[in-house]
């Protein structure tokens, strides 16, 4: 990219970096939410699994990757999934 300014460069190079970052961080709480909820089918440490995953969730609204409210969301609606399958399980 042609960028004229040399803070206008580096800014990019910068908004570059953390693209790369906030992605991957936010690949890793997909893959270990899908985790806990494997883990209650497959019969796994449910609690470390959930554990694991929301504190995920916490880092990446601590270091701003995501918005607070949609980690929230997030913890919420995978600690409602684990208790649906758990109740599904037992029934």
């Amino acid at each position: 990219m042609a960028l004229r300014h040399k803070s206008a460069q580096k800014r990019h190079r910068q908004s570059l970096k953390r693209r790369l970052i906030n992605r991957s961080r936010k690949s890793t709480i997909r893959t270990f939410t899908k985790k806990a909820l494997e883990a209650v089918t497959a019969g796994g440490d449910i609690a470390a699994a959930q554990s694991k995953a929301e504190s995920l969730i916490d880092k990446a609204a601590k270091g701003s990757t995501i918005h607070k409210n949609a980690a929230a969301r997030k913890k919420s609606r995978l600690a409602k999934a684990i208790n649906k399958a758990k109740a599904a399980q037992q029934a």
